[in-house]
């Protein structure tokens, strides 16, 4: 029998709908990675248990991306602002942010494109002043 044909999940496609529900994904994208029918995943979403569980999830997932966020905020500094890693660190924390946010519905998500702009535009004018720095001297 093939599991298109099946209605009943098993307890390791329940727990795979569950997680990639609290990913983001969708019951169409989700039925087809596991092979059964969205009709399938939507019957186990909608039982309240299960939505629970994905909402718990949901939660311990945006908590682990705010720590991460934070993580990578806090580890700038002056020095790495100097090197390219300050642009890593900075998508990083973007990245752990917006998914937190989006995770939790709190607020829109913010746009990372602005915060990796802010980055280069401290990178460009510290650039900038060591340019000038440079500059021997005008004499009159």
């Amino acid at each position: 029998m093939s599991k298109k044909g099946s209605t009943v999940l098993s307890e390791r496609e329940q727990a795979k709908v569950e997680l990639l529900t609290a990913q983001g994904a969708g019951p169409t994208a989700i039925g087809e990675i596991l092979g059964r029918h969205h009709i399938t995943v939507e019957r186990h979403l909608a039982n309240p248990d299960t939505q629970e569980r994905v909402y718990n999830d949901k939660n311990k997932m945006a908590e682990l991306y705010r720590e991460k966020a934070h993580a990578c905020i806090t580890a700038i500094d002056d020095d790495k602002l100097a090197k390219s890693s300050a642009l890593q660190l900075a998508t990083a924390a973007g990245i752990c942010t917006d998914k937190a946010l989006m995770l939790t519905g709190d607020t829109p998500p913010i746009r990372v494109e602005i915060l990796l702009a802010g980055v280069q535009a401290i990178k460009d004018q510290r650039a900038d002043d060591a340019r000038r720095r440079e500059l021997p001297a005008r004499t009159t």
